[in-house]
């Protein structure tokens, strides 16, 4: 009204009642959102348009209102709102195309029929059956749900007089009722309330952020800019224990050996020092797998729910310094911020997860703990996996050698100090930075290890089950081993699937966190017949991403994790371009050439045995 007033326009405003009101609903669930969006009560959505229609009514100077809608009571009572003194260009009703017709045949019928005489505009789809298909399935879905207008009019069993009650004594009805004015329904609990109906095994749902709230973002802008300014260091911890109350990078060994300090930059831009990583020593390794087997006999008979109350303190702990975590992933791991919130929640749903497992239902008498488990996660989730597998181990009494991916040692270090800070002791989480080569191959060897969980390559995989396999536990048993590895992901797509929707889940499953992800698309297998307008679509779509630092929030694809990755890409991508196949490569290209990064490519395979081991990039083969 403001804006029409200011320009000296008399405004087109069209009123229409919600759509996507479910997938609103799933969307504030999934992102742990503090409430919802659209209202949970239908009929509160019919007093809000009553509201916005006598508003709209009441500036015939600034507003040309359109009423859309199917429901006749709400018609009844705009028609009663306008009064009765109508005139042309006063209001119209808008209705679909092929719904809604008996009671527009009232609303445009004459005076003299003893109809309303009022204008209705026909709102029409206009194309192909094939890009109007998507549409018509939205509609029938909207207009067959069980509080639809148009669905209940159409069922014999509703009553007229339940059609046509005044949504606002509706209203007050239920504030009778429960003694609340705009009383949520009670059958939708809130986001973070999800979970808290499970019984002994009920938790909160992790918090996550809202990157479209104005307030959200300023007061996230403060606390990335905060992380920038901490002076991050990763090392082994009984290096710490042992070095406790010394400040210096490595707690003191930067100075007198520098060459055991080794520096971590951040992948999207290579002149950030994130901070250090002083590599577990031969003699580290050594100590803290004796300190871990001689915690483990104290840890494995605490009673489960002081476990379970730690790891809950954890969560809790991880969620109230999320700004602050944020920025150090975006700038160590190369995520962005859409990714780096749910590297956070996912770590929290995992703390949480854990703790009403065996809050609910572990007994220390019937599970027996197997004593000091080696925990060796990703650098693609350096936090989620991370935590994942610690919260796992430690909830069941085990304890904990934590070895993260040499490249992401600053994440993990923030996490293992929460789970001290929540009262885990030192000795039954240990942080044990390094290589694979070097201090994996030695913990996974160790006879004190009674067990091994890996997140990272088959070809890894194999290495530590070749390893464990000449080895028996004190007990004579042999180690387990609990392997995620990589492979193959396809998606098969035929000539009913929505090109639309196909492109979008395409774009983001393959090229999103730059393609580094065990669950990424690698493989698409499309239907000959629609094969050329899918893949036009895809590399058009291809062109509006914009590849470069994730520290901005309109980057859709970060860098590739190091320079190694890099490398390995780019070649299997030139193999395959000299083999004849051929490559498409696009993006709006911002990176600044200072990172590790790999344009988005997407490659025409003539068969499928071309596919010999899993590239971990943006590389798409169709």
């Amino acid at each position: 009204i403001d804006l029409a007033r200011r320009s000296g326009h008399r405004l087109m405003i069209r009123l229409v009642k919600g759509a996507y009101w479910d997938a609103e609903i799933k969307r504030a669930q999934l992102d742990g959102l503090d409430g919802y969006p659209v209202y949970t009560r239908k009929v509160y959505t019919d007093v809000a348009y009553l509201a916005c229609a006598r508003k709209l009514l009441a500036v015939p100077d600034a507003v040309y209102p359109q009423f859309a809608t199917h429901n006749a009571q709400t018609v009844a009572s705009i028609d009663q709102m306008a009064g009765q003194n109508f005139y042309a260009g006063q209001y119209e009703f808008q209705c679909l195309h092929g719904m809604g017709e008996p009671l527009y045949e009232q609303v445009t019928g004459t005076v003299s029929e003893g109809k309303l005489g009022r204008p209705c505009r026909i709102y029409a789809p206009v194309g192909t059956h094939e890009t109007l298909l998507a549409y018509l399935v939205r509609r029938l879905l909207e207009n067959g749900s069980n509080s639809s207008f148009v669905n209940r009019i159409g069922d014999p069993r509703v009553k007229v007089a339940d059609l046509v009650v005044d949504p606002v004594q509706e209203a007050q009805a239920i504030e009778l009722e429960t003694g609340q004015l705009g009383a949520p329904h009670p059958k939708i609990t809130l986001p973070r309330q999800m979970f808290a109906e499970l019984g002994a095994q009920s938790r909160l749902n992790s918090s996550g952020l809202n990157l479209a709230n104005e307030q959200q973002l300023a007061s996230l802008a403060a606390g990335l800019l905060r992380s920038t300014q901490i002076s991050y260091t990763a090392a082994a911890t009984v290096a710490e224990a042992s070095s406790a109350g010394q400040s210096l990078v490595c707690h003191g060994r930067l100075k007198s050996t520098p060459q055991t300090a080794q520096a971590v930059r951040n992948p999207a831009d290579q002149r950030d020092l994130v901070g250090w990583v002083c590599p577990t020593t031969p003699a580290e390794v050594e100590l803290a797998a004796t300190r871990a087997a001689s915690a483990a006999q104290i840890w494995q008979v605490t009673p489960p729910q002081e476990r379970a109350a730690c790891l809950k303190r954890a969560a809790d702990l991880l969620e109230q310094r999320t700004q602050t975590l944020l920025g150090l992933i975006v700038r160590e791991a190369g995520k962005s911020l859409p990714n780096a919130i749910s590297e956070v929640r996912e770590a929290v749903d995992f703390l949480r997860y854990y703790a009403a497992q065996v809050d609910a239902s572990f007994d220390n008498e019937t599970h027996r703990a197997l004593g000091v488990v080696l925990c060796i996660s990703p650098w693609n989730f350096p936090l989620a996996i991370f935590a994942g597998q610690i919260a796992a181990a430690l909830a069941s009494g085990n304890c904990v050698l934590a070895k993260p991916a040499e490249q992401t040692p600053l994440v993990a270090d923030v996490m293992v100090k929460i789970l001290h800070e929540a009262g885990v002791p030192m000795d039954a989480v240990q942080l044990v930075p390094g290589t694979g080569e070097v201090v994996g191959a030695a913990l996974v060897a160790h006879p004190l290890v009674a067990g091994v969980m890996f997140t990272g390559s088959t070809e890894v995989a194999r290495l530590i089950a070749q390893t464990l396999s000449k080895r028996l536990s004190l007990q004579g048993r042999s180690i387990p081993l609990i392997a995620e590895t990589g492979g193959q992901n396809a998606m098969v797509v035929d000539s009913s699937a929505l090109a639309e929707q196909v492109v979008g889940d395409v774009l983001a499953s393959a090229f999103d966190s730059a393609g580094q992800r065990c669950s990424a698309l690698r493989l698409l297998c499309v239907q000959e017949d629609v094969a050329g307008r899918v893949l036009d679509m895809i590399k058009q779509a291809m062109r509006e991403w914009v590849m470069g630092n994730p520290d901005r929030m309109h980057t859709d694809v970060g860098p590739v994790i190091d320079e190694d990755a890099r490398v390995q890409i780019e070649q299997h991508i030139a193999k395959m371009q000299a083999d004849g196949q051929p490559v498409t490569r696009m993006a709006r290209d911002e990176s600044g050439g200072q990172g590790h990064f790999v344009m988005p490519t997407l490659i025409e395979i003539d068969r499928i045995e071309r596919l010999q081991r899993e590239v971990f990039g943006p590389v798409l083969h169709v």
